[in-house]
């Protein structure tokens, strides 16, 4: 089978080429244009299927997601697997249909939000190639700059607080709740309190029970602030005073293989 592939770096591209050896492969990488194709693999993570989603035609190419990225908080979600892909395994794959987030007219598919976590995505993605450790880094880092923002959120003040996160699933990079909820959102999580305390918690999956974090479920959310700072849509992190959100009537048609030799489940 011939695939087309989507990667990021060069780290990526090498751990597919292992992984679907068996295939003759069109490699794309991000920033060419992405030819018309039934099936899109994206070897990479969630920047990776952000950016896929924005540029493909989604009533006409379906996605395979090879999770090769630091936090893989999609692939988590939907516990999809990797490991080295026949045809056979991909052919006889379950279809996902997953709604998506608009986020300012562009399309996300687990999350967005404004302050600290903005702050994380932006001194991570330098470093993206070095995976996981680069959040806990970024994450140091961030605590040691401002405390806290003020945020208008549908109208209403909200001082003193870390960062606003608005998730589809529930769900924060790397997979870990904000809620104990298993229902489609959007959730609109705030966070306040000390930054170091809410990194270990986030870290550890113990938001939904932590008094300071806020989860609540609404169909539309706007998000202001009175200067830019930094945000983040899936991880790409970028300055902005205003994100306004909601559920997109788009979704995107997911091909889940029913095999592989090792999961990350």
């Amino acid at each position: 089978m011939e695939l087309t592939v989507l990667y990021p770096h060069t780290k990526s591209k090498f751990i597919a080429k292992y992984l679907l050896y068996q295939h003759k492969i069109k490699w794309i990488k991000i920033g060419e244009k992405i030819p018309e194709a039934p099936l899109l693999v994206t070897a990479g993570g969630d920047g990776t299927i952000h950016y896929a989603v924005n540029r493909i035609n989604l009533d006409k190419t379906k996605l395979l997601v090879l999770p090769l990225g630091r936090g893989n908080a999609f692939a988590r979600i939907f516990n999809l697997p990797i490991g080295l892909l026949s045809d056979k395994d991909i052919l006889t794959g379950q279809e996902l249909e997953v709604q998506l987030l608009e986020v300012n007219n562009r399309l996300a598919i687990f999350a967005t939000g404004m302050g600290k976590g903005g702050e994380v995505m932006h001194y991570a993605n330098p470093y993206s190639q070095f995976g996981f450790p680069s959040y806990i880094l970024s994450t140091l880092k961030s605590i040691q700059t401002t405390p806290a923002y003020s945020f208008t959120i549908n109208n209403n003040l909200y001082p003193d607080l870390l960062t606003v996160e608005i998730s589809l699933w529930g769900m924060a990079g790397y997979g870990l709740p904000f809620t104990n909820s298993s229902t489609i959102g959007p959730y609109l999580t705030m966070i306040k309190g000390n930054p170091l305390m809410a990194a270990f918690k986030f870290l550890l999956g113990q938001f939904p029970d932590w008094e300071g974090a806020k989860t609540i479920k609404g169909e539309a959310f706007t998000l202001k602030t009175e200067e830019e700072i930094n945000a983040h849509i899936d991880g790409e992190n970028f300055l902005t005073r205003y994100l306004e959100v909601k559920l997109s009537p788009k979704k995107v048609n997911i091909i889940k293989p029913q095999v592989s030799l090792f999961t990350n489940s």
